[in-house]
C-alpha cells in the first residue's frame, strides 16, 4: 500500500463511514479492487493488523467500527515469529 499511496494518506468519508467504507474507498484509489487493496489478505485473516487510533479493530467492531473525523488507520501485516 505504501507504494500506492505513501506514508499517510487522507481520505473524505461521509458520516458516520465504517472502517468497511475506508476499505472499498482505498481500494478505488489503487484502481483496484478492496482485496488488492489489502494486499491479498482478508480482514478475518489474523495475519493482517487494522488499528483505528492505536486500537486493533477487533477488540472494537471489527469492520462496523464506526470512523470520526480524525481517526488514524492503520493496515499493517502482523509479525510472527522468534
Amino acid at each position: 500500500m505504501k507504494r500506492f499511496l505513501g506514508d499517510v494518506s487522507t481520505v473524505e468519508l461521509p458520516g458516520e463511514a465504517k472502517v468497511r467504507n475506508l476499505i472499498l474507498k482505498m481500494g478505488g484509489r489503487v484502481e483496484s479492487s478492496g482485496a488488492a487493496f489489502l494486499g491479498g489478505y482478508k480482514l478475518e485473516d489474523s495475519a493482517l493488523l487494522v488499528l483505528v487510533n492505536g486500537r486493533n479493530i477487533h477488540a472494537l467492531d471489527g469492520v462496523d467500527t464506526v470512523l470520526k473525523e480524525g481517526d488514524f488507520v492503520t493496515f499493517t501485516p502482523a509479525l510472527f515469529g522468534g
